[in-house]
Parts: C-alpha cells; structure tokens; sequence
C-alpha cells in the first residue's frame, strides 16, 4: 500500500461520511464485500465527485477489470506495433 492509496482512501472516507456515515478503512483495504458494499452505496448516491474518487479508489485497490473488448484490442496493438526488426 503507497502513499497515494492512502491519501485516496482518506479523502474517500470524509467524502462518503457525509452521505452513508462512517467507513471503515482497515475494512476496505481487506475485504473486498464490504468495500463492494460501500462502493455500490455510493453509487445509488449519485454525487458526482465521490463517484469519481470512488472510481479512483477501485483502479488503486484493483478492484476494476478492463471489458473484455478493451483486452482484446489492446493486444491486437501490441501485436501490430512491432512487425519488422530492426534491419528490415
């Protein structure tokens, strides 16, 4: 756990507190139910800016997944980037 996630995760706490009461942080960061929960309140909320850290904060924990569309075009790129070596 960086510094940054840390930073993130406390700005997400003071934020949700307004609207859905306390969070418990340690309780985020380990288990991945109640930070679903937590994430799912908030997004029933629909105040933009916590969304938004809450999008944040589920890319820093890992808990967003790329669609499958993305995956796919992303190593089709990978492949095309390279054709030829260096000589030709």
């Amino acid at each position: 756990m960086d510094n940054q996630c840390l930073i993130l995760l406390s700005k997400f706490s003071v934020a949700a507190r307004k609207f859905i009461g306390s969070v418990n942080s340690a309780k985020m960061i380990r288990d991945n139910h109640y930070a679903s929960d937590i994430f799912q309140q908030i997004d029933e909320i629909g105040d933009e800016e916590l969304i938004l850290l809450s999008l944040d904060l589920q890319n820093v924990l890992g808990m967003l997944k790329l669609p499958e569309i993305e995956k796919e075009s992303l190593h089709e790129a990978s492949k095309e980037k390279y054709v030829f070596g260096a000589r030709g």
